[in-house]
């Protein structure tokens, strides 16, 4: 019964907090010449504050590229669309992209909803479970009859995204404290990851790349990559053994960056 009524009130707080909710106003207790509104308040403010915070920690680079008086205003509006509804703070953000993308007058920049998606992948990345590893030894260890039909399965941190403007190049502008250029269309493709040392990195890859990527994504195996690379190359190599060289290129390349989980 006492958990009952606990919880009852804790979710009254919590819809105070969120929505605004007086129906826990009269369970608080005036105090003084604090008044129970104003007590009220006083952790209204502080929640919305560390939700800030949040926002601010986690988009650093589009709050520069916004500035202080635009981030606010974003901050402000996706509080109000967004009431938390996670334990954590480390998902309060996940929306913020979509924000982005349809609240005036950010949704006339389509440029800031790939700038706070890209954010949102470098933290998904850095967040990511970590298991074993892809290594060359493990090549040694895969009969010759083996590998037409093997399937390889990229590490948890692994995020792959398409880009439509210059945003990627406007973040890395802001990083290293240069002003960005204005935004462009620019269709590029991203990978992201973290490595060995924990570290999150990223860099762009080839349309061709982004294919492998995709084909591994839908459970493709070897042959059917060299069967792609054949095709794509239409010629340009002598045999399909100068392609399986090609396709291990890649393979060698994506085990020596620990893009790929451990068979």
């Amino acid at each position: 019964m006492e958990n009952t009524r606990l919880e009852k009130l804790q979710q009254q707080m919590i819809d105070y907090l969120t929505c605004d909710d007086q129906a826990i106003s009269d369970k608080i207790i005036s105090q003084g010449s604090i008044d129970n509104h104003t007590r009220l308040n006083i952790y209204k403010n502080a929640y919305r504050m560390r939700l800030k915070e949040t926002l601010d920690t986690d988009h650093g680079i589009l709050g520069l590229y916004l500035g202080d008086d635009l981030f606010e205003q974003m901050v402000d509006g996706y509080i109000d669309l967004y009431p938390s509804r996670y334990t954590s703070l480390r998902q309060y953000g996940d929306n913020l992209p979509e924000f982005l993308a349809t609240q005036p007058p950010f949704a006339d920049f389509p440029l800031l909803c790939e700038l706070a998606r890209f954010e949102r992948l470098l933290l998904t990345a850095f967040d990511a479970a970590d298991v074993n590893r892809f290594a060359l030894e493990h090549l040694q260890d895969i009969a010759h009859d083996l590998w037409p039909s093997l399937v390889f399965h990229f590490h948890p941190s692994v995020q792959l995204t398409y880009m439509h403007w210059n945003s990627v190049e406007s973040w890395q502008a802001l990083k290293t404290e240069q002003a960005p250029e204005p935004a462009r269309e620019y269709n590029s493709c991203w990978l992201l990851w973290r490595n060995r040392d924990k570290l999150t990195e990223f860099r762009s890859i080839s349309e061709e790349e982004a294919a492998l990527f995709q084909m591994i994504l839908a459970g493709e195996d070897f042959s059917a990559l060299c069967d792609y690379l054949l095709e794509r190359h239409n010629g340009s190599t002598n045999d399909s053994g100068d392609v399986t060289t090609v396709a291990l290129n890649y393979l060698s390349a994506w085990i020596e960056q620990g893009l790929l989980r451990a068979p």
